[in-house]
């Protein structure tokens, strides 16, 4: 007799996202769906089926029928964005499906707490699927269950940034990387820890997980070496040796080099003097740490700027660059080829530009200081602001459309929609609509005044970029074309000149600066 093969899958049906708020207490709720809960305002002690849990903004809980979640006499309240769901299992048998809506749920999808790395982008993902169902007619329901699933098998399948392993074979020898780090390891040790090739390990390692088995492994010494740094009364030589390095000289050379500052320096990083060297506004980003920059300078020659002038300045820069006497020094790559002079002063740590990635970049600068919690908590509220401001615009506008556009003093720029910071905040996180035509196969479009067509917009933010270079005039010469009178922004008085959105918007408080403007003139 042939016995019976039986196939289960998993799904999760969206049913709505709300905000919630839960007052004070004390108050008892019991739980009767499948909830995910992300915390955005309230902080104080709960119970979870009787476990004591303490509840802080930027967290993500699962809560599932029959749970009882109980709020003490003390307790302030919460405010939260409730995403309910129904997880289902689907059984095939014989061609026939049937479904059950109960499913065990495991892996990292348990109950209670969940651990995050990335808040924002959690709660990103709950605020589209909320923008998404709320107010449509033609709303999708498949979309909605695939932006569903995508979050819970994000959650479940949870790893580290760029690990991603799905052979269990390169997942032995990862394991064990991690259980004898301090220790020789050799690429054989490691082939046969896989049950491989010397040969296959290493191909099959750098498909899997975008490395080199050496490069994971001084990846996963270099985070051990950053948990041991960070315990107090901690010695370089005794972590290098614990981490597996029998050189401290070697070790802090490979430590700067992967983490950007000396050992020494990381042991104190929340404590350093820190200066900034840039032309993206860096020292914003220590502002919104909440880290105060001893001096903030920025050696870029900028057009216009007549040579003597220049040099005067930088003179006087450099000066007091050098009395500020900083410990650590942030420099963006524009400033790259002053690195060996910056050294001079203090340890310089150059940051690039991967991919025009802001929030990249301000998560680096937060780790070199100890600030990671302060700067994804600043990034998750920017997200809640973000949607709080898309949903006033969307009311404003009435299908309005915008047009972005910086006049310097040899072209006039028109933004595309994405590309850029700016262009992904205003047309991606906000969801303007932007002015015709689109420029989609660039972050900006560059022409003379001459050859500008007639822009389909109602509304019009113009930057004027260098102005000692001459935007001016340039913007003049755009005034004088017969393309600039068929705007309808024009025609209609509405176009604004601003600040320069596009050095703000690689900041948290130049976004939220952006939205601000945005609020006042879009009326």
């Amino acid at each position: 007799m042939m016995s019976r093969k039986i196939q289960s899958d998993a799904i999760y049906l969206f049913s709505s996202v709300r905000k919630r708020t839960c007052g004070s207490g004390p108050r008892t709720y019991k739980i009767a769906v499948h909830v995910l809960c992300f915390v955005t305002e309230g902080e104080g002690v709960i119970r979870l089926d009787g476990v004591l849990c303490k509840i802080r903004p930027f967290e993500l809980y699962l809560l599932v029928p029959g749970m009882v979640v109980e709020l003490p006499h003390q307790s302030e309240g919460f405010e939260y964005y409730g995403l309910f769901f129904q997880p289902l299992t689907l059984l095939k048998e014989s061609g026939m499906v049937t479904a059950s809506p109960y499913v065990s749920l495991s892996g990292g999808f348990l109950p209670g707490r969940i651990q995050i790395a990335q808040p924002q982008q959690i709660l990103q993902s709950i605020l589209h699927m909320q923008d998404s169902s709320r107010n449509r007619a033609d709303k999708d329901p498949l979309l909605l269950r695939l932006l569903l699933e995508q979050l819970i098998h994000r959650l479940i399948k949870s790893k580290p940034a760029g690990d991603t392993r799905s052979d269990d074979r390169i997942d032995r020898s990862i394991a064990f990387m991690e259980r004898n780090y301090p220790d020789k390891i050799s690429i054989a040790q490691l082939a046969v820890a896989a049950g491989m090739t010397t040969a296959a390990y290493s191909g099959q390692f750098r498909k899997m997980t975008g490395q080199t088995p050496v490069e994971l492994l001084n990846d996963i010494r270099m985070n051990k070496a950053k948990e041991l740094l960070s315990q107090e009364h901690s010695r370089v030589k005794e972590v290098a040796s614990l981490v597996g390095f029998s050189s401290e000289f070697y070790f802090s050379r490979m430590f700067q080099r992967m983490i950007g500052v000396p050992p020494k320096l990381y042991t104190r990083r929340e404590k350093l003097k820190v200066a900034v060297v840039s032309s993206l506004g860096f020292e914003q980003y220590l502002h919104d740490i909440g880290v105060k920059p001893v001096y903030a300078a920025d050696f870029f020659h900028y057009p216009g700027v007549e040579q003597p002038m220049y040099e005067d300045h930088s003179r006087q820069q450099w000066e007091e660059l050098a009395r500020s006497a900083p410990d650590l020094i942030i420099a963006d790559e524009y400033h790259s080829g002053f690195r060996e002079r910056l050294k001079e002063i203090a340890p310089t740590v150059v940051i690039d530009l991967p991919a025009w990635d802001w929030r990249k970049n301000f998560m680096r600068i937060a780790s070199l200081l100890g600030r990671e919690k302060v700067a994804d908590e600043a990034l998750a509220r920017l997200v809640f602001r973000e949607a709080s401001v898309k949903q006033l615009l969307r009311e404003r506008l009435h299908g309005r459309r915008i047009t972005l556009m910086q006049v310097n003093h040899r072209t006039v720029g028109i933004q595309g929609t994405s590309g850029h910071p700016l262009n992904e905040l205003i047309y991606g996180e906000l969801g303007l609509p932007p002015g015709l035509p689109v420029v989609t196969d660039s972050w900006r479009s560059e022409l003379l005044p001459e050859s500008l067509p007639v822009l389909n917009t109602e509304l019009l933010f113009v930057h004027k970029h260098h102005l000692l270079a001459g935007s001016e005039s340039m913007f003049l010469r755009l005034m004088q074309t017969s393309a600039w009178s068929g705007i309808p922004a024009v025609r209609d008085g509405a176009v604004h000149e601003v600040e320069n959105w596009f050095a703000m918007s690689w900041t948290p408080s130049g976004r939220q600066y952006i939205m601000d403007r945005l609020l006042e003139l879009c009326v």
